[in-house]
């Protein structure tokens, strides 16, 4: 199941999927109502009618249902880069090719790069819990065994959440590509937090992977990678609206 932002109406929907025996690809008629200009109109777009590369990188946002501002705070890949990249003003390294498609993976959407870079291949699909199981898939082994794990943790513990790490702020105990899960508790037991790495939401929406501190009277966030380079090592005076402390870790390979 798909699910969108709140501040996203579906206007039309293709109800019919197309499938296979154990894949479901994505509705191919979609079309966002939303003020926002980063938001995508997917009306009757198919993914062979992409023609190069910042559009296949916008459609396979608008699959995920994330706005720009969403996607930086779900997945910490900055609203000017995305910009650029949907724009074609500037092109998109190797390495953001990845983090794409593990931030897609992390919606359960399975995208080549093949695909994303030169548009061939299979086009973005869904990967159903169904199909991990499954013999003779055409899903890649990596695929599925992040998938069965994913799906394990949020069979078990329902009220959990998922993070993708999405850059080397935490390395080298969390490294870009692997996934970490824990439970939100009760910021009113928030001390017993510090020291430790945690998935923590701030009142800005944006959700990260770091560890908790406290000093003279405010909540810092720190990451264990002094050599970081694209976000604070250290974030002070930090209002945090969640937290889960990680207790969960799969790693990349």
């Amino acid at each position: 199941m798909i699910i969108y932002p709140s501040n996203v109406k579906i206007l039309v929907g293709s109800s019919s999927l197309l499938t296979s025996k154990y894949l479901t690809f994505l509705p191919d008629e979609v079309l966002y109502e939303n003020k926002r200009s980063s938001c995508i109109p997917l009306s009757k777009i198919l993914p062979s009618d992409l023609a190069n590369i910042s559009q296949r990188i916008r459609y396979l946002r608008g699959l995920m249902g994330l706005d720009r501002p969403s996607m930086e705070a779900r997945h910490q890949i900055k609203v000017t880069s995305l910009e650029k990249w949907e724009s074609g003003s500037t092109n998109i390294t190797p390495k953001n090719i990845t983090r794409l498609i593990n931030a897609a993976l992390d919606h359960s959407i399975e995208c080549t790069s093949e695909w994303l870079i030169n548009g061939e291949g299979i086009p973005p699909r869904t990967v159903l819990p169904s199909a991990i199981n499954q013999p003779g898939n055409a899903i890649t082994n990596k695929t599925v065994n992040i998938l069965r794990d994913l799906n394990y943790f949020r069979n078990t513990y329902p009220n959990g959440i998922t993070l993708m790490v999405t850059d080397d702020s935490m390395a080298p105990f969390y490294v870009n590509g692997d996934f970490v899960g824990g439970e939100f508790m009760d910021l009113e037991d928030l001390k017993s937090c510090l020291d430790r790495p945690c998935i923590v939401q701030t009142v800005d929406g944006k959700i990260r992977l770091r560890r908790v501190g406290y000093d003279k009277g405010a909540w810092l966030l720190f990451g264990t990678n002094i050599k970081h380079v694209g976000s604070p090592y250290v974030e002070f005076n930090v209002n945090i609206s969640k937290v889960a402390p990680v207790f969960w870790h799969r790693m990349k390979f």
